[in-house]
């Protein structure tokens, strides 16, 4: 699969635990960070 692909999938899961309660918007933030770089992705994403 695309590696873009594959990290805005992952961003809607953070998403869902965020608006869960189970993570806050740093978390978040941090972990899309780093999926980012593990992925391979290069798209931009405006928050």
């Amino acid at each position: 699969m695309d590696a873009n692909v594959d990290y805005l999938g992952l961003l809607n899961l953070l998403r869902g635990l965020q608006t869960k309660g189970l993570i806050t918007q740093a978390e978040a933030a941090k972990i899309a960070a780093r999926l980012k770089v593990s992925l391979g992705a290069d798209i931009f994403i405006f928050s």
